[in-house]
């Protein structure tokens, strides 16, 4: 008896095993896609007469350029293009190495450390040794944009005759590719 009995008891273990094992081993869910985020530019614009510099700087464009007559800069250059940020949460962006002619400045990164409820926010810090900084605050969609003044650099270099300026733009979020882009995916088709 006590022979069938641990035979019993060893079935009905093997058994509570194989369903506990049957459970753990569920379907794997299928990848959840991330929701695509709107893509954040930035541009930054210093006080400097332009023709001082080459003549390939990047374009500033008109809603820029009446923006900031509209504050009472006269002369001003881009100092980069539109700059994409990275999206993720714990990723920065280099947008500046802060050479300008023969000025050096302190390279200028950008991040978004807020993005929610359709508003976003853009923190960009640089320019000087004490890191100055400025947030630009906008609603989070397409063709949104805004000018934001780096206010702790205005007396920073008193030769700049004014303080740098960051303009924000957001775009769409980013299409796929309609087709591979990779030389040799193509070629195995």
């Amino acid at each position: 008896m006590s022979r069938q009995f641990l035979v019993f008891t060893t079935v009905i273990s093997t058994l509570a095993v194989a369903a506990c094992a049957a459970d753990a081993q569920e379907a794997t869910p299928k990848k959840v896609a991330l929701p695509k985020s709107n893509q954040v530019y930035v541009k930054i614009i210093m006080p400097n007469d332009p023709a001082n510099l080459r003549k390939d700087q990047p374009v500033v464009e008109s809603w820029i350029v009446n923006g900031l007559k509209m504050r009472g800069q006269a002369k001003f250059t881009a100092v980069t293009g539109w700059v994409r940020l990275d999206p993720s949460p714990f990723g920065a962006t280099d947008v500046w190495d802060g050479v300008l002619g023969d000025i050096s400045h302190c390279p200028v990164g950008a991040d978004i450390p807020h993005r929610a409820k359709g508003r976003i926010k853009i923190l960009l810090a640089g320019w000087s040794p004490g890191g100055a900084t400025v947030t630009a605050s906008l609603t989070d969609e397409p063709g949104s944009r805004v000018i934001a003044a780096v206010e702790q650099y205005k007396d920073a270099y008193k030769n700049l005759k004014g303080m740098p300026y960051v303009a924000v733009l957001i775009g769409p979020p980013p299409e796929p590719p309609a087709a591979p882009t990779d030389r040799a995916i193509a070629d195995e088709r």
